[in-house]
């Protein structure tokens, strides 16, 4: 079915892109997810994560950060 409507994109709150967190998850797969747990992926390389990461926030400096510790896609 076609509309005469055209789409829009939804802009995030505060037109803010999100900041993100790249690392490991417990079974060794590259995550990229962000803070806010609105969207993120699994990678097959840290390169592919954090290309996506800088995608996804704009590419601001400070908006991508390396984890210390395990990551979950989920929590």
């Amino acid at each position: 079915m076609e509309t005469d409507m055209p789409s829009t994109p939804i802009p995030l709150a505060g037109n803010a892109p999100h900041c993100f967190v790249v690392g490991r998850d417990g079974e060794g797969h590259w995550i990229a997810r962000d803070e806010e747990g609105h969207s993120g992926g699994v990678f097959a390389d840290k390169a592919s994560a954090i290309r996506f990461a800088n995608m996804e926030s704009g590419h601001r400096s400070g908006a991508v950060r390396i984890a210390t510790a395990r990551l979950s896609l989920f929590n």
